[in-house]
């Protein structure tokens, strides 16, 4: 897979993980998917650290900060979005029903970021490229390679973020009625709606990291301190994943395609 260089306006091109132990989470995932780790400063003692997969920028690990630990936010993966205006969406994202959390706000020379809430309480992140365009790397084990809403209203959801992103409705699977949405012409991200057999759990974005093996990569998380939310499980004609919680609770799912 080559190197990536850019991303469509309105698609997935980010994850990090915002976690209480940052020395258990890198021993964690390097162990996991090999990850090697360049660490940047952003503050005294505190680090933004890249995750690289064969030297390319793959995604992130850096500490909660004190008001996060204070009010005892649980660790989590966030999902970045491409966008041309910080600005201009977050203005969009409140005129659509939803909360901006903070920003916008530039991040050194990197780009412009805003964290929104979108009206059924997902969490994400838009992002403004400047120097940092997000993963240079997709789609080979260890990097990313799918994402995914879970919400409580999938219409409702779907009319924000198209509203909010420019995206256009996809293709939808049956018979869980899974519903995708594209970016330029490209499916990029899935919606599915929360039932009550899955359990009670606010909505979230998921994000998914390639594999070459489910079964064997779900072995080694439960033996690195792991623990297993959806064991492996087969999509018929599309591939096999996983849903696991890393040693701090972060919760990510695992994939291989058919």
């Amino acid at each position: 897979m080559p190197e990536i260089s850019k991303y469509s306006h309105g698609a997935p091109s980010w994850a990090d993980l915002n976690t209480t132990d940052e020395v258990s989470a890198l021993a964690f995932y390097k162990g996991l998917f090999g990850w090697e780790d360049e660490p940047n400063e952003i503050g005294e003692n505190w680090f933004y650290r890249i995750q690289k997969v064969n030297g390319l920028d793959a995604a992130a690990i850096f500490s909660q900060s004190e008001e996060e630990r204070s009010k005892a936010i649980p660790p989590r993966w966030n999902t970045y979005f491409t966008i041309s205006d910080a600005d201009a969406v977050a203005e969009k994202a409140r005129a659509l029903g939803g909360e901006v959390l903070f920003g916008p706000m530039d991040v050194f020379e990197h780009g412009r970021s805003v964290c929104i809430k979108d009206p059924q309480g997902a969490v994400f992140m838009a992002w403004e490229p400047w120097d940092h365009i997000g993963a240079r790397v997709k789609y080979e084990p260890g990097s990313l390679t799918w994402h995914e809403l879970m919400t409580t209203d999938s219409e409702a959801a779907i009319a924000f973020y198209t509203g909010l992103l420019g995206l256009e409705r996809g293709a939808t699977m049956a018979p869980m009625d899974y519903k995708m949405l594209k970016a330029e012409g490209t499916e990029v991200l899935g919606v599915m709606q929360i039932t009550p057999e899955m359990g009670n759990f606010p909505p979230y974005w998921q994000i998914y990291f390639a594999v070459a093996d489910v079964d064997a990569t779900v072995a080694k998380a439960r033996s690195l301190g792991a623990s297993v939310m959806v064991e492996a499980t087969d999509i018929p004609d599309i591939g096999r994943f996983a849903i696991l919680f890393d040693p701090q609770g972060a919760v990510f799912s695992i994939f291989k395609g058919s």
